[in-house]
C-alpha cells in the first residue's frame, strides 16, 4: 500500500475538488501564489494526521494560519474544507480513499475533524465527530448488504489521535461488543482474503520537509543536540558526529556526496576539520571547489544550500515518527531545491532524485515544488534512458483561472514526450520566444 492521490476542495485557491497524482518523484510547477506551497504543507499535515493523529497546519517550515485562513473564501454560509488520499492496496482491498473534513472549532480558531471517510471500490466507512459520544466509538449505523457503515466518536478523541487506529483496535479485538463491528470486522477480513487489514498503517509513516532557504553556513560550528531541521542547520553536526562513531559509514557518505559534488561542479572534497577530535568541541566544515580545501562559507552559496538535501537522501535517517516500519517509502517534500544552483547542478540533482526514486524497498518518494526547466527536462532524459519508469514520474501543473487554481496532472511515456498537456502550459516562455525572434504579440 502506498498514496498514490492526494486532493484538496475549498482550501485557499481550490474550489471544488482537486486530484494530485502522487508519484515517487512529483514536480509541482505553476506561476507565483497558485498554491505548491499550499499543497505541501496540507499533505504534510494529513500524513501527521493518519500517522499520529496531530493537527499542526504551522509546523515548520509551513504557516498556513488558522481556519479562516486556510478555507476558501466563498459566498457559502457553512465554512469547510476536505483533504484526502488515495492509498493503493494489495488483492482485493484495491484503492481505498480516506477524506478527512475540516470545520471550524465552536469554541476557537483553529480547524477541527469533522469527519473521516474511508471509500472503497464497494463499501464506505464514516467516522463522524459526536460530543455526546464519551469514550471509544459507537456505531450510529451499520448496512452489511450495501457495506456502509457510520461510526460515532468523541470530537477531542478525533483530534487527538488517528480515528483509524482506534477503528481498528475496536475491530480486531477478539471478543466483539456489537453485530455492528463484526460485519465491519467480517467485511474488512473478506477484502483482504482472512488477514488483518490495519486500516490505519497508510503510508505516511514519515514526511520530511526541507525549507526553501536553508540555513546560512558558518566558519566555526559549535556541536549542538541533533534535531530534524527543515533549514538545514542541524547537517553539519550530524556529519561531524558520523565521523566521530562511525568511520566507515562516513567515508561511504562522503564518497556519495564527493561523487554527486563532481558531477555537478559544485565540490572536489568535503572534510570535517575538528582539532581537539572531541564531538563537543568546535569543528569546521570545509570543502575544496579548485585547489586546496575551503572553509564552506568561502565558497559558492549553492553549496551550503544543497548540503542538507544531499545528506538526507544518502544519510537515509530513521524518521522522527514511530509508526515507521522497515521497508515502508518515506515522502521527502522539497521546496525550490534548485535555489542557488547553476543549471547543470539542478540537472543533476534530478537525476539523483530520479535514482533515489526508483521503486524499492528504501527509496523516498519525492514531492518537488519547483521553478527549473533543467530539472524537468533531466526527469525526462532519465526516463527516456531507463533510470526511473515513465508511471514513476508525476507533474503537476497549476494554473491560475481568475480567483481559483486548477490542477492538471501530466503524464510522460516512454521516451519522456509529455502527455495530457493543457493548452496554456508553457505559454508565457513560447511567447518570451517568439519576442526574441522579433515576432510581437
Amino acid at each position: 500500500m502506498n498514496i498514490t492521490q492526494f486532493t484538496m476542495e475549498e482550501v485557499r485557491c481550490f474550489a471544488e475538488r482537486q486530484q494530485f497524482e502522487i508519484r515517487p518523484l512529483t514536480f509541482l510547477v505553476g506561476e507565483n501564489s497558485t498554491g505548491k506551497t499550499t499543497t505541501l504543507a496540507c499533505f504534510e499535515m494529513l500524513a501527521n494526521y493518519f500517522a499520529t493523529g496531530e493537527i499542526d497546519f504551522n509546523s515548520h517550515p509551513y504557516s498556513m494560519g488558522t481556519f479562516k485562513d486556510i478555507v476558501r473564501k466563498t459566498t457559502k454560509k457553512e465554512k469547510a474544507f476536505k483533504l484526502g488520499f488515495t492509498s493503493r492496496w494489495p488483492g482485493k482491498i484495491g484503492p481505498v480513499e480516506h477524506i478527512v473534513e475540516f470545520a471550524v472549532k465552536e469554541t476557537g480558531i483553529e480547524p477541527t475533524v469533522r469527519s473521516v471517510t474511508l471509500k472503497f471500490s464497494d463499501g464506505e466507512i464514516v467516522v463522524s465527530a459526536d460530543d455526546t459520544i464519551e469514550v471509544g466509538a459507537t456505531f450510529i449505523s451499520s448496512d452489511p448488504e450495501q457495506n456502509r457503515y457510520h461510526i460515532g466518536m468523541n470530537s477531542d478523541i478525533l483530534n487527538r489521535r488517528s480515528p483509524l487506529f482506534l477503528l481498528d483496535r475496536s475491530i480486531h479485538r477478539e471478543e466483539q461488543q456489537t453485530e455492528g463491528e463484526k460485519a465491519l470486522a467480517n467485511y474488512l477480513q473478506e477484502k483482504s482474503g482472512g488477514r488483518t487489514f490495519p486500516l490505519w498503517r497508510i503510508r505516511s509513516g514519515s514526511v520530511f520537509s526541507i525549507s526553501p532557504v536553508r540555513s546560512q553556513p558558518k566558519r566555526t560550528y559549535n556541536p549542538t543536540r541533533e534535531f530534524d531541521d527543515p533549514e538545514g542547520s542541524d547537517i553539519p553536526m550530524r556529519l561531524m558526529r558520523t565521523k566521530s562513531t562511525d568511520e566507515k559509514k562516513w567515508k561511504d557518505l562522503k564518497s556519495e556526496l564527493v561523487e554527486f559534488g563532481e558531477s555537478s561542479g559544485l565540490f572536489q572534497n568535503i572534510e570535517i576539520k575538528n582539532p581537539s577530535k572531541s564531538m563537543g568541541s568546535p569543528f569546521q566544515l570545509t570543502v575544496r571547489v579548485r585547489g586546496p580545501n575551503s572553509n564552506i562559507i568561502d565558497v559558492g552559496y549553492g553549496v551550503s544550500q544543497i548540503l542538507p538535501i544531499l545528506v538526507y537522501i544518502f544519510n537515509r535517517p530513521v524518521p522522527r515518527n514511530p509508526i515507521y516500519r522497515r521497508g515502508e517509502i518515506p515522502f521527502f517534500l522539497l521546496q525550490q531545491p534548485e535555489v542557488h544552483l547553476h543549471p547543470k547542478a539542478q540537472a543533476e540533482l534530478s537525476s539523483l532524485l530520479a535514482k533515489s526514486a526508483r521503486r524499492s524497498p528504501s527509496g523516498w518518494s519525492f514531492i518537488v515544488e519547483t521553478h527549473s526547466d533543467y530539472m524537468i527536462d533531466r526527469a525526462r532524459i532519465e526516463i527516456r534512458k531507463g533510470t526511473i519508469s515513465p508511471e514513476d514520474v508525476s507533474l503537476i501543473y497549476l494554473e491560475p483561472k481568475g480567483r481559483v487554481v486548477n490542477v492538471h496532472n501530466i503524464s510522460f511515456d516512454k521516451m519522456g514526450n509529455m502527455e495530457k498537456v493543457p493548452p496554456h502550459y508553457r505559454e508565457f516562455f513560447l511567447k518570451e520566444t517568439k519576442r526574441l525572434m522579433g515576432f510581437e504579440e
